[in-house]
């Protein structure tokens, strides 16, 4: 899309209609079946005649504004359905795919959306709408298998302007229930501007770029807008896969990478160690991934450990270090509040470990006391970010460490009806201007964010502000049968939940809690006050691979 088109696109919708007039026959998306093979694509022109013949029914189904629930399986359907509701002027939900049984993460998470936003629309495929209704249980709900619609020279009627609602990004549920972040179209335009702004360099327009590849789920706000609404953006192939394949085989992820010459990929975290674990050096040696321009990781915390591996693993295939895009964002800022740099290293400095703990900024030199924190990235111009009292919201000095509040046209319009936690998030008032709260600790240096721990995951000991991230990369360092962990607080006391691998289910179990204690005591002068072990696959973890906490937190009580 050229700077002249992009001011022009006044919603969602526009994106789609403008590339299939000026590109038609183009490609825009490629939908790998087992994250291999090219089972379904289409066109701009393909996806226009989807989404405008996917409007009319829902228009002759629902009026303008009503919420349609998004249930597809990993596919093309959920994008020409995701349009087909922002072509009609209905509320798009993304939602996740139900397959397991009752109690399984999605079932859990799609309840609660239902729950929470009252759709009168569901939407999936023909083989699956009718065991989604059934999780659904009886709610008064219209479904559509949308896979059935017909497509054809359909008369539409363009739907409102820049500030209607055109969907709801509900939260991970890290902290408890998913929350329905409420997104405008002009809100997410915005977003997807900056994020070309920070992924762009100076003497380049925008053009049509080499392929993207994205194995997040469409139904999370990374995964929706880097695999769907970026791509649309720019006028740029979008290679989909599922979350499944890439969990099964990660090597499907970078050969797709590779095959494509894709320039743009995302992941969080999880998914570059997961390729560190289970990609073989026999993998690892037939890619080329030196057309791998921005490899954006994010996460809380970033580790400079995870960046530094992968960048080594995987530099004879062309990898480039610099190439990593440290970023920051959440589901309430449509998705970017900071990332980069583009050119250069990822910015990883050494602070002071005693005085974080005190909630104070001091550089140090590396080594011994020093504790080394990845920068997520300049914030774009647009954004105003600053630094509060999370308990006055009162500005802090550069040299303090607190909340995390965030301004600006990106930040969402509240949470779905729900007044009394849009007024407690999203008004947070400093010199009388409202700021969106984050929930993250941070501050600022050289320009760059650093994020340190969400609050609620914050454990104070005796005067001190622990992170349990370091705590638990502790835990999992003690001893091999340990395979992930949980730190938590009980009163004043901290708890670990580990996960034990299923190889060392016969070692002694008191040789793995006293490994766990004694070197969280050495690394982290921590005393434990109880250490659980638990079965593999026990932890609760969200849709998005992240640890549960609050749920974890439950777990104090259910006699582990």
């Amino acid at each position: 899309m050229s700077a002249e088109t992009a001011a022009d696109v006044m919603s969602l919708a526009d994106l789609c209609r403008g590339h299939a007039a000026l590109r038609g026959g183009e490609r825009a998306f490629v939908f790998l079946e087992s994250g291999v093979v090219e089972s379904t694509s289409l066109t701009y022109a393909e996806l226009d005649r989807r989404a405008r013949a996917i409007a009319v029914r829902l228009r002759s189904l629902a009026a303008p504004g009503s919420r349609a629930l998004l249930c597809h399986p990993p596919g093309l359907e959920f994008v020409a359905a995701f349009l087909g509701c922002l072509y009609a002027g209905v509320i798009a939900v993304p939602a996740p795919p139900v397959r397991r049984a009752a109690g399984d993460a999605r079932h859990t998470r799609l309840l609660a959306i239902a729950e929470d936003c009252g759709p009168e629309l569901l939407l999936s495929t023909s083989d699956m709408i009718a065991g989604v209704r059934a999780v659904l249980g009886d709610r008064p709900i219209v479904p559509l298998a949308t896979d059935t619609v017909v497509d054809g020279d359909s008369e539409w009627n363009e739907p409102g302007g820049q500030h209607e609602i055109a969907y709801l990004q509900y939260t991970s549920g890290t902290t408890g229930r998913p929350k329905g972040v409420v997104l405008t179209h002009a809100g997410v335009l915005h977003n997807l501007e900056l994020i070309v702004r920070g992924g762009s360099r100076p003497d380049e327009d925008y053009g049509r770029l080499a392929p993207t590849v994205s194995w997040l789920p469409v139904f999370h706000d990374m995964g929706l807008i880097g695999g769907v609404l970026q791509p649309l953006f720019l006028g740029q192939l979008s290679v989909l896969m599922s979350p499944q394949s890439f969990a099964r085989v990660p090597a499907n992820w970078l050969r797709a990478i590779s095959r494509y010459g894709a320039e743009i990929a995302a992941a969080p975290s999880l998914g570059y160690e997961l390729c560190l674990r289970r990609v073989t050096d026999d993998q690892r040696d037939g890619l080329d991934l030196s057309h791998w321009r921005i490899a954006a990781i994010s996460d809380e915390p970033l580790r400079a450990s995870t960046i530094d591996r992968f960048a080594a693993r995987f530099a004879p295939c062309g990898f480039r270090r610099q190439a990593f895009f440290p970023s920051y964002g959440m589901a309430e800022s449509t998705v970017l509040v900071s990332g980069g740099p583009l050119e250069g290293q990822p910015v990883v400095r050494p602070f002071d470990s005693a005085e974080l703990e005190r909630g104070r900024v001091v550089r140090a030199s590396s080594g011994a006391g020093a504790r080394s924190l990845v920068g997520c990235g300049e914030p774009d111009p647009s954004l105003q970010v600053v630094i509060v009292d999370p308990e006055t919201c009162a500005p802090l000095g550069p040299d303090e460490v607190g909340e995390i509040l965030v301004s600006g046209p990106s930040i969402g319009a509240g949470y779905w009806n729900d007044p009394a936690g849009t007024e407690r998030t999203f008004g947070a008032l400093v010199d009388g201007q409202p700021f969106l709260r984050t929930g993250n600790l941070g501050f600022l240096s050289e320009g760059q964010l650093f994020v340190t721990c969400r609050i609620p995951d914050l454990l104070e000991i005796d005067g001190r502000q622990l992170y349990p991230y370091d705590i638990e990369a502790t835990v999992v360092g003690s001893h091999p049968a340990v395979r992930t962990a949980c730190a938590v607080m009980d009163g004043a006391d901290v708890v670990v939940f580990a996960e034990v691998d299923h190889r060392h289910r016969t070692t002694s179990q008191e040789e793995i809690r006293y490994a766990v204690s004694t070197a969280v005591h050495a690394e982290n002068g921590v005393v434990l006050s109880r250490v659980a072990l638990m079965s593999p696959g026990t932890l609760p973890l969200t849709t998005s691979g992240k640890l549960r906490r609050a749920a974890c937190r439950a777990l104090m009580f259910g006699g582990q």
